[in-house]
């Protein structure tokens, strides 16, 4: 048997069929209920009756978690709207209603859904909600494990379910198996069976503000959680501490990512966490909110990515895992790339891996393939290694003479016929222009000797690898005859360039560039080349940033065994046989979905430049996926798709950490760029219900414009919120 109540505010009593109908009845509740949907009048939901499913009574007759008597039966309150019907047909060709013994479904007032069902003894009312939330791939209302928590009645019109046994009373069977402690019932402690009941010893309330337990040493998969902690703060760009002002920020977003790996436990949260000076009653107040809010289905990127870059600390034996907040390189890649990262060291691997792909891309220029947009792509890369003087970037001299071998060997034969060619005409003889098919080009080569080696290529990517970017910004210096931003910009996009002849001497022509360029430099060398921010090439370029070698031994490659080469030169040989049109369906949608992750932060986030990098840094990933792909013998295969995501994942990365701050700047017309004091997510931040000066002032603090009218309607064009009233929006999920 459950409970029912005239009002939100009214005595409870136990129902019954009959009540329910009277209640239906004498409160018009059809009425209401229409003009709640259709004319959005949400303040009239209060007028409704109301459902107390999760208690038979009430033993003092108020309607108080500490005097329930529970009822059995646990609520799944799912609040996005629009699903109900579709869960309805899961629920029915899945036979969820047998399976999860479901008494109740209905559309609720606001049109989420909600679902009563009996529990299973011995589980809590949360591991019940839970199971049946995974199996239907929601997100849900933590806050309904409270025995005294209410739902609004509805009309019978949006009734699926209503199974009579809720108002039968229960057996004295049944009720021993249900009479666990109130309100949080026998939650877990931090201690595997040490049950967190609803007294302490002193008689006073555990449900109330949490009290920090023991941790213990605790840790999370062997990682120890101030070190998760101190991580996640450095990869949300708050430092060591927020600053005074973002605190309370700070901690809302904190415990919505640290939930994820705490049970969704405020007690464990309220331990873990640094206070930073806020008093208990207000963390008590920010981690319940935080905790309590829309959850996504799976653990956010960002906190995998801490995790993933700590965990690989731990098993290399770093010691101080806060400086390795990197995405790991995967176990298991495709070919090739698994044996160059077999053979470098740890902190070079990453790098390795990105400066092969413009090697690989012009082994393996006979291949295209049709991106999600329908436009036809080639592997083509622009990388830029950034480091410090004598930090160890001539690694990739060792990597290009290992990949480019067969076509450096090419090149020697084309080289001669055109060393021939010169000394013929400069002894006066009448001799055909071999064309030679150069197509390892040097860093300073001037803009007309580059067309003429694209025409000569016929259709095959030219390369260039330039061990210090200095090299290339000297020559851009040179004018218009040697200024190739422009061809570089072209050359990414596949596009066709040419030059109509100004003198006899000069070259003329026109072709599609194909190209691939790998350039290392300093840190100040690298800004100063790509020093317009707006210019377009800073989004197609792939930084890497190696790791801080000041102070370290110098990091030792494994050497190649000539066996091992061989290898690795009958797939480079392999990759230039390849030609064609190749159809990645799996590599495009699992990109496609990387976007989209990426394009809803920039909604939660309104940080400008993510909406700027995604889209090349997805397409590169792509084209990375292309390489995969062709190493996995042209087989989709999970390999291949990982990297693919790996490679848009750290490209975005880097492209974010150093040009992000710039590009925001010049979004905003700002002279010199001010960055903001977190990359928070303001929607997370913003309470259910919220007026246009709670976001302005959210954005100022966080060194933000107080313009947002282009925001929010974004967010209503996206469904992410919705207007409810004068200068007042509610959030949606």
């Amino acid at each position: 048997m459950i409970s029912i109540s005239k009002s939100f505010s009214g005595k409870p009593r136990k129902a019954s069929m009959a009540a329910y109908r009277q209640l239906l009845a004498e409160n018009h509740v059809e009425d209401i209920l229409q003009d709640v949907k259709q004319n959005k009048n949400l303040d009239r939901k209060k007028e409704l009756p109301v459902w107390l499913p999760l208690a038979e009574c009430f033993n003092n007759g108020t309607r108080k978690a500490a005097d329930a008597v529970p009822s059995g039966l646990y609520f799944l309150d799912i609040d996005e709207k629009g699903l109900t019907e579709q869960l309805w047909k899961k629920v029915q060709d899945e036979n969820l209603i047998e399976e999860f013994r479901i008494v109740y479904f209905a559309e609720s007032a606001g049109g989420g859904t909600h679902i009563w069902a009996w529990r299973t003894p011995g589980s809590t009312i949360e591991e019940d909600i839970q199971k049946l939330a995974s199996r239907l791939s929601v997100s849900y209302d933590s806050h309904v494990t409270d025995l005294a928590r209410c739902c609004f009645m509805v009309s019978e019109q949006y009734v699926k379910l209503l199974n009579p046994i809720v108002f039968e009373p229960l057996t004295e069977e049944q009720k021993k198996l249900f009479s666990s402690p109130k309100l949080g019932e026998v939650r877990r402690g931090l201690n595997e069976g040490t049950p967190l009941t609803e007294k302490d010893e002193n008689g006073s309330d555990a449900c109330s503000d949490p009290q920090p337990p023991n941790l213990g040493g605790l840790t999370y998969k062997g990682i120890a959680y101030d070190r998760i902690v101190q991580a996640l703060l450095w990869k949300l760009g708050y430092g060591d501490a927020p600053a005074e002002g973002e605190r309370n920020t700070a901690l809302y977003t904190m415990s919505r990512y640290l939930r994820f790996i705490c049970d969704f436990d405020e007690q464990k949260l309220f331990a873990i966490l640094p206070h930073w000076g806020l008093s208990d009653h207000e963390v008590v107040a920010t981690i319940k909110s935080a905790v309590s809010s829309v959850r996504p289905t799976d653990m956010p990127s960002q906190m995998k990515e801490v995790l993933s870059s700590l965990g690989a600390a731990i098993e290399s034996g770093v010691e101080d895992a806060e400086a390795l907040l990197v995405t790991p390189v995967e176990n298991e890649l495709p070919g090739i790339l698994q044996d160059l990262a077999d053979h470098a060291p740890e902190e070079f691997k990453e790098a390795t891996l990105m400066a092969a792909m413009p090697m690989l891309g012009t082994l393996a220029t006979g291949i295209r393939a049709r991106y999600r947009d329908g436009k036809l792509n080639a592997p083509s890369f622009i990388v830029d290694i950034e480091a410090p003087q004598a930090t160890g970037k001539s690694f990739v001299d060792n990597e290009f003479e290992l990949l480019m071998d067969p076509i450096i060997k090419q090149d020697e034969v084309e080289w001669q016929k055109e060393i021939e060619y010169s000394l013929a005409k400069k002894d006066g003889q009448e001799v055909d222009n071999p064309c030679a098919q150069i197509r390892i080009i040097e860093p300073n080569i001037g803009v007309s000797a580059f067309l003429e080696r694209a025409l000569y290529a016929k259709g095959k990517h030219l390369f260039t690898y330039a061990p210090e970017i200095e090299t290339v910004l000297k020559n851009n210096k040179g004018g218009a005859w040697t200024e190739k931003n422009d061809l570089f910009r072209l050359a990414y996009d596949n596009k066709p360039w040419g030059q109509h002849r100004i003198s006899k001497d000069s070259f003329s022509g026109k072709v599609t560039l194909y190209y691939n360029m790998v350039m290392c430099g300093t840190p100040n060398k690298c800004r100063a080349f790509f020093a317009d921010a707006e210019s377009g090439l800073v989004s197609r370029v792939t930084p890497v940033i190696l790791p801080d070698m000041v102070g370290a031994k110098m990091p030792q490659f494994e050497a190649w065994s000539q066996e091992d080469e061989e290898k690795v030169k009958r797939q480079c040989l392999c990759l230039m046989d390849e030609e064609g049109e190749v159809d990645l369906p799996l590599i495009n949608k699992a990109i496609e979905e990387w976007d989209e992750g990426k394009r809803q932060e920039y909604l939660q986030t309104l940080y400008y430049p993510i909406d700027v990098f995604r889209r090349r840094a997805a397409l590169n990933g792509f084209r990375a996926g292309i390489i995969a792909y062709l190493l996995e013998g042209r087989q989709e295969t999970e390999r291949a798709i990982k990297f693919a995501l790996w490679f848009a994942e750290r490209c975005f990365h880097y492209q974010l950490e150093i040009y992000g701050d710039k590009i925001d700047a010049l979004h905003k017309n700002a002279i010199s760029p001010q960055a903001s004091m977190g990359n928070i997510r303001y929607l997370d931040a913003l309470p259910k219900e919220f007026t246009k000066g709670d976001l302005v002032n959210l954005r100022l603090a966080n060194n933000e414009s107080p313009v947002v009218k282009t925001i929010i309607c974004r967010w209503v064009k996206e469904g992410l919120i919705a207007k409810i009233g004068t200068n007042l929006w509610q959030k949606i999920q």
